[in-house]
């Protein structure tokens, strides 16, 4: 019954963390793009005020180079952790981050060396040289009072005599969040090896001793977050029990366990019904563009980033400008000038085909990637495109307005990233605009 208590609490507050995360990722990745440009003026980061930087925003910040180690921080005691050495696949996860050249984070997740929960973010800088890391302190936070698994431990050592002690450790056989005196930070060195083959085996697994005159079983249940990103996901929950006679204890506890199921599962149902209704809408804002219901410009790089991962067949990628927009906006008016960005939008994803991916990216400049498809077959797509919005947009000439679009199209290559797709296809955009607007281009076959 504890077992199943403590890892129905884990699970919890991690998909609770899942599903109000939003919000907070947002914040963090526009201070990232701050401090990118930040770099940009000045990569010295012995000239970065990290104090100030920490107290203004409420963020920790992390500088990690190429050898994923630390090399600056606004917390100075993390200043010289080398990931590669102490954490060799969160290691190899920074290194894969820094070459996606994109933002990401991870869900609930602790710090190294205090434990302590926190949300992290990575943003790799352009040049590949660095990733700066962003720290949210999280036990502080209304969901983590509200759903705190280290408040369950606690109750179920106080009302189950069997047994001695809950822990819950990282798969590194770090203790998480729990500080009390009769507590050590790491599990003991006699017990680390079980603890490291039930995470490896992902089975449970039980070591008896004998303590005080008494035989104590240490068992340990490997758990890790469904759906949640970061390496600290991973723990193992330790229960310390004596060894009673296990029928005494069933029929003593029989009674409150099934009136305790009840309560549970009908929370559980009033809880999901509450959340789902809460966090349906903000769930889709999160993936879509809210104007023009395309995806959004995270959503579409994380999935392009997979695309090229993959290497799902030929891939081409296009970025789409209006042309003369700013004219809609000051003669017309925004209200008219939202209007179109949905009529362009509907005819972008019309024309890209449901089997490809387009989004909006920002103001009036959408982008599409396009998958298993020829060169050829993307110049016709490209060339509907245009002719579908010349006629779509004629009326605006009794305006003076000549809204067009112009069109930039990259085709990836086996070393490409999306950074590199996307300043291929923007100087392919630039091309055509240079050219006189209302046509595409095609990155290899203009002259830079």
């Amino acid at each position: 019954m504890a077992e199943d208590e403590i890892i129905t609490s884990l699970s919890t507050i991690d998909k609770v963390y899942n599903i109000l995360d939003i919000d907070r990722t947002v914040n963090m990745e526009a201070y990232s793009f701050e401090l990118l440009e930040l770099y940009k003026q000045n990569p010295d980061f012995t000239k970065w005020d990290f104090e100030g930087m920490a107290r203004d925003s409420g963020m920790e910040v992390f500088i990690i180079d190429t050898n994923n180690e630390i090399i600056a921080s606004s917390y100075k005691p993390d200043i010289g952790l080398n990931f590669n050495e102490c954490c060799k696949n969160f290691g190899k996860l920074l290194t894969e981050r820094r070459e996606s050249g994109i933002f990401s984070h991870d869900a609930l997740d602790i710090q190294q060396n205090t434990g302590e929960f926190k949300k992290f973010t990575y943003m790799p800088t352009p040049d590949g040289h660095y990733i700066i890391e962003l720290a949210y302190y999280l036990e502080d936070q209304i969901e983590f009072e509200e759903f705190n698994f280290l408040d369950t431990t606690l109750r179920l050592e106080k009302e189950n005599e069997q047994i001695k002690s809950i822990n819950v450790f990282s798969s590194l056989g770090l203790l998480l969040g729990d500080r009390r005196s009769d507590r050590e930070d790491k599990i003991a060195e006699s017990r680390e090896a079980i603890l490291k083959e039930a995470f490896s085996d992902f089975e449970t697994k039980e070591v008896m001793v004998k303590e005080e005159g008494q035989v104590l079983t240490y068992r340990y249940i490997p758990y890790k977050a469904e759906k949640a990103e970061g390496l600290s996901t991973n723990r193992v929950v330790e229960i310390a029990y004596y060894d009673v006679p296990f029928a005494s204890v069933l029929a003593s506890y029989r009674t409150k366990f099934i009136y305790e199921i009840i309560a549970i599962t009908m929370i559980t149902i009033i809880l999901s019904i509450i959340i789902a209704r809460m966090v349906s809408r903000p769930v889709h804002l999160a993936f879509h563009d809210v104007l023009t219901g395309l995806k959004n410009r995270a959503v579409f790089e994380d999935s392009a980033v997979e695309w090229l991962r993959q290497k799902k067949g030929p891939l081409q990628f296009m970025i789409i400008d209006l042309d003369n927009f700013k004219l809609v906006n000051d003669s017309l008016g925004h209200g008219e000038g939202d209007k179109l960005l949905r009529q362009a939008a509907k005819i972008i994803e019309k024309e890209s085909g449901s089997e490809n991916l387009s989004a909006r990216i920002g103001g009036d400049e959408f982008v599409v990637l396009f998958s298993r498809l020829t060169e050829e077959e993307v110049k016709v797509r490209a060339e509907r495109m245009l002719e579908t919005m010349r006629d779509s947009f004629s009326y605006l000439a009794k305006e003076n307005i000549h809204l067009s679009i112009s069109i930039g199209i990259a085709i990836a290559e086996t070393k490409d990233t999306m950074h590199t797709l996307y300043h291929k296809a923007d100087l392919a955009l630039y091309h055509s605009k240079k050219k006189g607007k209302d046509q595409y281009s095609l990155f290899h076959s203009i002259e830079i």
